[in-house]
């Protein structure tokens, strides 16, 4: 079941993520320096704290303690993949109540890395030590809320991408149908008559006439002219042929040709 929120429990949580700061004693044997780091970090002098531990792990390289306390140091100092690190060798101590302490250490380091996936998994071993610690449930449940809140961030981002690529895509289709457009208007251009090519000139003219003027016109042949009376003259002959015969109808004859000579001439036009 999940805890809803209040502001007075909101305000515990994030009093909860401080490290437990009860520094733990050496399982060996007694150490000045661990005691001296130990009186630092309970007046809030971290720093100081550190160099202490130092020495004491220079010392007491293997005890799960020693790391404990310099983790919570680290911690302290906003030093948190190191405090992760000295936390991580505090976790394999034998003693369950500096185990549970140590994963609760973790899970706040791991917090504060934003890394919430590995702060819920250290909560839990914490709380699987000690199942009353309420400080770890409290921060199981903050932990809990701040994954489900980056998981909706990354849905939106990953939805969000995903519309851009699509934007992106659809614009590229555009610009490939424009370009088709545009490369099957050249080819057709290409295909028409060029408008700028030079024009075929008609033919020059003769040498000495204008270009501009009209071609002369032809010469049409001269018509022969017309022999109107070459049928008469044969009609004429044959008749006189014939009044040799007959001197009454010679002399008629003779008679109209005189006449017709003595007439104007038939106009030709």
């Amino acid at each position: 079941m999940r805890v809803k929120w209040t502001t007075a429990q909101g305000l515990a949580v994030v009093i909860a993520l401080l490290p437990l700061l009860a520094a733990w004693n050496p399982l060996q044997r007694p150490n000045r320096a661990v005691t001296d780091g130990n009186a630092s970090l309970q007046k809030g002098k971290a720093e100081e704290a550190l160099t202490h531990y130092d020495q004491a792990a220079a010392a007491l390289p293997a005890d799960p303690a020693v790391h404990y306390n310099r983790g919570t140091a680290l911690f302290a100092l906003s030093r948190y993949d190191e405090a992760i690190a000295e936390l991580m060798r505090a976790t394999e101590s034998k003693s369950p109540s500096l185990k549970a302490a140590a994963f609760y250490n973790l899970g706040n380091s791991y917090f504060k890395a934003e890394r919430y996936a590995d702060a819920i998994a250290a909560y839990k071993r914490s709380l699987g030590l000690e199942p009353g610690d309420t400080r770890a449930k409290w921060n199981l449940e903050l932990a809990l809320q701040k994954k489900q809140e980056e998981d909706k961030k990354k849905q939106e981002q990953q939805d969000k991408d995903k519309d851009d690529q699509k934007k992106q895509d659809d614009q590229k289709k555009q610009d490939n149908h424009k370009k088709q457009d545009k490369d099957k208007k050249q080819d057709e251009k290409k295909q028409e008559p060029d408008a700028g090519a030079p024009k075929q000139e008609p033919p020059k003219p003769p040498q000495g006439q204008d270009a501009g003027a009209p071609p002369p016109p032809q010469e049409e042949p001269a018509a022969q002219p017309k022999d109107d009376k070459a049928p008469e003259m044969s009609e004429i002959d044959a008749v006189l042929d014939s009044l040799e015969r007959s001197p009454k109808d010679l002399e008629k004859m003779r008679a109209r040709l005189r006449a017709v000579r003595r007439a104007p001439p038939a106009k030709d036009w």
